[in-house]
This record gives C-alpha cells, structure tokens and sequence, in this order.
C-alpha cells in the first residue's frame, strides 16, 4: 500500500501537504473539479486520442471529476458513469446540466447482483459529519492503513458502515474506446462483468493502481492485453512499479 496521489514535482508536493489534512483535503476537492485538475496520468490520454471522438465508460464517476477532465480534454461522445453513492449521483446530475454527454447510472458495477457494504471515513468539524466519500473502500483493514498513511490527524477519523447497490454490467450497444476504474480494490469482479464489452470493441482500460491489481492483469491478459504505465507523457511496459495508474491496451 503507498500514499494517495495524483501529481507530480511541485503540485505533488502541494498534493502531499493538501492531503495530511482532512478538512483541507475536503475543500480542495471542490475547487479541483472547478479548475479542471485531475490525476496526471491521465494527460497522455490527450496524446493517444487526439480530436477522435470517443465513448468512455467511467465506473467510480464519484463527484464527477474524471468526466469533467474527459469532456474538457477529449472529444467525448457520450461518457457512462456508473456510481451508487447518493451524494455523488447528485453532484453528477449538476455536471449533467452542462455537458449532455454524460449518462448516469446509480449503482455500482459487480460480476452479482448485490448489495454489499462498504466502509467510509467521517470527521466532525464543527458539528457537521464530513464524510469522505472519495476514501470508500470494500476493506475495512486497508481503509485504515490507507487513512494512516495520508492524513496527520487520522485519530480523529471514523469509520462508517455503508450498504450500496451493484449490478451485473449491461452491454453497450455504442463502441467504448476507453474504460476508467476507480473502485478501490474491487477491480477483478468489475472486469468480469466488463468481459462482453471488452471483447466487442477492445477500449483502452485505466485502472487505479494496488496491491490487488494482479488478478485484473491475469484476466486482461488472457483478453490480448498489454499492461502499461504514463512516464513523462510516454506509455512504458508495467512491470510491478510504484505507478498511480495503470493503462491496459489490446495487442493482436
């Protein structure tokens, strides 16, 4: 397990400091969606697609972050975003209201229907229960470990129990040229229900890096991937390094 990241050089530094503190992390997650800054790794996208028009399926759209650097930098068709917490859907139905490209699906994406609990960071600040929604995770013992390791004042941090809602993925008609993963460490049973899908149109997958991410790279082998990781704006082979993303791509 390793610190959260998105950035590099000095606005990692910046994102370094930002997230030592819950509040401030909290705040500044607002005003990253307002200046279009998103995980750095996902700049080279730009590069592959260019002024291509594509279809993306983002499964973790959470506040909306990913799907607005998506419409902003690509040229986006129409984006999938599938996302069961509440909170979130509602952010999502606000970005909506200016990009009609977005389709919103409230639930999670599982190889079951399901419901399953999940676990949440919450703080108090002043009497108001500040959940990060951003840090849900389907372990609770890694969600600890990962609260230690970003946030200073992590004894101030508790940990909620949270039911959400998953269903089997329904295949899309439209070719999908890239898939973005968020989920925290759920990626094996997103790709199984993802399979059909890959297999029609072969889309790019980016996929949040971690210590579970070797059963997803088995399976998107035995498909004809390859995978790969964003180094100074060039894609190089992956081979187990410290990487925040990690891109998979269709090799005949």
């Amino acid at each position: 397990m390793q610190k959260s990241k998105t950035q590099s050089g000095f606005l990692g530094f910046l994102e370094k400091f930002i997230r030592r503190y819950v509040i401030i992390y909290y705040l500044m997650r607002s005003l990253a969606i307002k200046f279009n800054i998103f995980e750095e790794d996902f700049n080279i996208l730009k590069k592959i697609f260019g002024s291509r028009k594509i279809n993306i399926i983002d499964i973790g759209a959470s506040d909306g972050i990913s799907a607005n650097f998506f419409i902003k930098n690509l040229n986006v068709q129409k984006i999938f975003c599938y996302e069961p917490h509440l909170f979130f859907i509602k952010k999502l139905k606000e970005i909506k209201k200016k990009f009609s490209q977005i389709e919103i699906f409230d639930y999670g994406i599982s190889s079951n229907n399901e419901d399953i609990y999940v676990y949440i960071p919450m703080i108090n600040f002043f009497k108001k229960k500040i959940y990060l929604l951003t840090y849900t995770f389907y372990n609770y013992k890694e969600l600890k470990e990962q609260i230690k390791l970003d946030f200073v004042n992590n004894n101030r941090i508790v940990i909620k129990k949270l039911k959400l809602k998953l269903r089997k993925f329904e295949l899309i008609k439209s070719k999908i040229d890239l898939i973005k993963i968020d989920v925290n460490g759920y990626e094996n049973e997103i790709v199984k229900s993802l399979k059909k899908q890959i297999l029609k149109d072969r889309p790019i997958l980016v996929v949040e890096n971690n210590s579970k991410l070797d059963k997803t790279s088995k399976f998107l082998n035995n498909l004809g991937y390859k995978r790969y990781f964003n180094k100074n704006n060039n894609l190089l082979k992956h081979k187990n390094q410290n990487v925040l993303d990690v891109f998979y791509i269709y090799k005949k």
